[in-house]
Order: C-alpha cells, then structure tokens, then sequence
C-alpha cells in the first residue's frame, strides 16, 4: 500500500503526501493518527460530526494547497452542528477568495486531537 500511495504522488507530478495520505502511511508503520472521514458537502459534514462527537475540526482537501491555514482551510473546536455548517460555509467562501483556482475535494471531519506534538 505504501508503495502505491507513493506511486500516485509520483505520477501526479507532486512532491508531498496529502494529510490522508500520510495518515494511511503512518498507520501502515503502526502508528496511531486521528481518524478522519471526507465531507462533500456542508450536511455532510454536520452528519459526520454528530457521527463522531464533538468537538471536531474541519481542514479543506486539495492537492493545490499545501498550507491550509493561509487561505482559511482550517477550522478548530466546533461544538455543535451548528459551528460546522458556519465553518464549512466561512471556510468555502474564504478559499473563493484566496485559492480560487484550486480543485476541492472536500472537508476533512476529525476530532479535535488533545494537545500534544504535531508532526
């Protein structure tokens, strides 16, 4: 599987992992990440986070953009579906404004990870 991951980036000329990517890798090699299901839409991504309990975070899926807090593709501690449905609705309109030529793929949903050390 990593060889096939890694294939895929290859071929389509990038020369990084996206976040799922590296997730799958790095539970391949048995180390433990937060799961994280895909959103195509903002319903969808209030379903998902009611499915895995609050809080959660949302993050923009794009292979066009590699920091996702510059254009606004990161949102952190929403509590209720509620503060998803308006982060999903700021975080789309802030990347019409800031990575307008850039292919979405959708919304990551996740659990807010406890504080700790990121990689």
């Amino acid at each position: 599987m990593a060889s096939d991951i890694i294939a895929k980036a290859k071929k389509e000329g990038r020369v990084y992992l996206t976040e799922s990517e590296s997730k799958l890798l790095l539970k391949e090699a048995g180390i433990a990440t937060n799961e994280m299901e895909l959103a195509m839409s903002r319903d969808e991504a209030v379903s998902i986070s009611k499915k895995m309990g609050y809080p959660v975070v949302l993050k923009v899926v794009s292979n066009d953009i590699l920091h996702k807090t510059d254009v606004g593709g990161v949102k952190l501690g929403l509590d209720s579906g509620d503060e998803v449905a308006s982060a999903y609705d700021e975080m789309m309109a802030l990347l019409k404004q800031k990575a307008a030529n850039a292919v979405i793929d959708g919304v990551s949903v996740q659990r807010m990870a406890h504080p700790g050390v990121e990689v």
